[in-house]
């Protein structure tokens, strides 16, 4: 579809007469006027989507038609997040939520979770922004380096933990290698499992009563709404795990309402023109909340497995860029480490910064790179201080909550799929990652 531009037309470069768009929605503020994206620009994208039914498309995907072609699968996780919901995703919540109330009575040292991808980056995401004291009552065990799990049960008495085994095929090398390193199998009395494969975590001994399923067409990546976040429900409760799936459907009725006045699309085409036109090979996402410090890690599998592709939905090669390479981290870190290649460096880049509102020293800081960024250096000192005007698009958030981290990541969700639909690729399948996971059985 894309192709339908011509992507050289000299004025798209010319960033003088620009968009300023600045939109409040679900609790979140997006500010797209320091990003200078050229009204012409604009205004062909803004043509194209509506003359190629970019909203419908959407719309059929949200809706569940089976567009993922190559693994002739729906896309599901919508459901989750829908009220009222398809039965079957409705009775897979509410048996979730019956477990975690369960859980949370119990006494217990601490819950060890076992999971990868995105069955980890997810529920870590959502644990370090949502959960208090996180990390005092929960293990999260991703890799198949025994070291790491070898450090993080030292001196747990493993007789008195909960394990949770997060796994869709129920077939993952690292997740099951893991548990049965850590276990020995000794604990499976404790142990529960959240899949969309009963039968094999049946057969593998779990107590059908302690498994959880999900639909298998609820891509890892997308699983953050299914099941798979039972730690929310266990220590937040029923009512903020709602609000959350409330937070996420607030972002999908925005784009589906709003259409080309959504933030989830002003953002696919800021993605599109850095992508595009300016040819920018990276996205940067700078994050000044410590609760949503690896909010860029989640993004990064979001956008790089979705959109990682170089073969259309009808199997021709593309003659366009897709992805660029997602990369970030948390604000007051990175100033200390990155930021000097950001301000002089030749690299130009799609850059978000985000921060929560409040008067701690982390959104000064949020506020003083923003100025610096944005306006950089006066041009009258010496050429080595000078340092280079960028064009962040600013994320504020009113209060980190279930309802504004829902919304937020249903929006970078939403702008992604966009993102996919203008390229033309399926961005729900994954056959890169799953060529490693077969090679590596040989060496098993």
């Amino acid at each position: 579809m894309l192709e339908k531009l011509n992507l050289n037309k000299p004025e798209y470069r010319i960033r003088e007469d620009c968009i300023k768009f600045k939109e409040k929605v679900y609790g979140i503020n997006f500010n797209f006027e320091y990003h200078n994206i050229p009204t012409e620009f604009y205004s062909d994208f803004e043509n194209l989507a509506l003359m190629n039914d970019v909203f419908s498309k959407f719309k059929d995907i949200f809706d569940g038609q089976r567009v993922n072609n190559t693994e002739d699968r729906p896309v599901t996780h919508f459901e989750y997040r829908k009220n009222p919901s398809l039965k079957e995703f409705n009775d897979q919540t509410n048996f979730m939520l019956e477990i975690a109330d369960a859980i949370s009575q119990e006494s217990f040292e601490k819950i060890i979770f076992f999971g990868i991808g995105g069955s980890q980056l997810g529920p870590l995401f959502l644990g370090e922004a949502l959960i208090n004291d996180f990390y005092k009552n929960v293990v999260m065990i991703t890799g198949s380096d025994p070291e790491e799990f070898k450090e993080k049960v030292s001196g747990l008495n493993l007789e008195k933990c909960i394990f949770i085994i997060a796994s869709k095929s129920f077939g993952t090398i690292e997740t099951l290698r893991s548990y049965e390193d850590v276990t020995g199998r000794n604990y499976l009395k404790n142990t529960f499992a959240i899949t969309s494969n009963i039968q094999t975590a049946e057969s593998y001994g779990i107590d059908s009563k302690k498994i959880v399923s999900f639909d298998a067409s609820t891509g890892g990546r997308f699983s953050s709404w299914s099941p798979i976040s039972i730690l929310l429900a266990i220590f937040e409760g029923e009512e903020k795990y709602r609000e959350f799936l409330h937070g996420g459907l607030t972002a999908d009725e925005d784009l589906l309402n709003n259409k080309n006045k959504s933030p989830c699309f002003l953002m696919s085409c800021q993605d599109i023109y850095n992508n595009n036109i300016l040819e920018n090979q990276t996205s940067l996402i700078l994050n000044y909340d410590w609760r949503l410090r690896n909010f860029s890690k989640y993004v990064q599998q979001l956008e790089m497995e979705s959109n990682g592709k170089s073969v259309d939905k009808n199997g021709h090669q593309l003659k366009i860029q897709t992805c660029p390479i997602v990369w970030g981290g948390y604000g007051p870190e990175s100033q200390h480490s990155f930021y000097q290649m950001i301000y002089q460096g030749t690299k130009d880049f799609n850059l978000y910064l985000l921060s929560s509102s409040s008067d701690s020293l982390n959104v000064k800081q949020f506020n003083g790179q923003s100025d610096s960024l944005i306006k950089g250096t006066a041009i009258d000192i010496e050429e080595c201080k000078q340092t280079k005007k960028r064009n962040p698009t600013l994320i504020t958030i009113d209060n980190i909550s279930p309802s504004t981290v829902g919304a937020l990541m249903a929006t970078w969700e939403n702008k992604t799929i966009l993102n996919s639909i203008f390229w033309n690729i399926n961005a729900f399948d994954q056959w890169g990652v799953e060529l490693g996971k077969e090679n590596t059985k040989k060496y098993l």
